[in-house]
């Protein structure tokens, strides 16, 4: 990216984006090799999962989840409110 680019993306975007997106850039070195809760592997090269898989990043904390897990807790998560209706 030159330097034109960088300056007309800050002035359409702001200044915070760009600072934003370079953070959550550098935490992708941070990702985890395999799902938080089944401990499946994750092969950063297949393209179905990287598009299939869900990364949860909160403060500094990266998590992996594979489809599978991720819909057994929108499960739960939907039981617990059925429940409480």
């Amino acid at each position: 990216m030159n330097r034109q680019q960088r300056r007309t993306l800050k002035k359409y975007v702001g200044k915070n984006a760009t600072v934003d997106l370079a953070e959550k850039i550098s935490q992708f070195g941070k990702l985890p090799e395999q799902c938080n809760i089944c401990q499946e592997t994750f092969d950063k090269e297949d393209r179905n999962m990287l598009q299939s898989w869900s990364v949860v990043v909160k403060q500094e904390v990266v998590r992996l989840f594979c489809p599978e897990c991720l819909k057994k807790a929108k499960e739960v998560i939907d039981n617990a409110k059925n429940s409480e209706d």
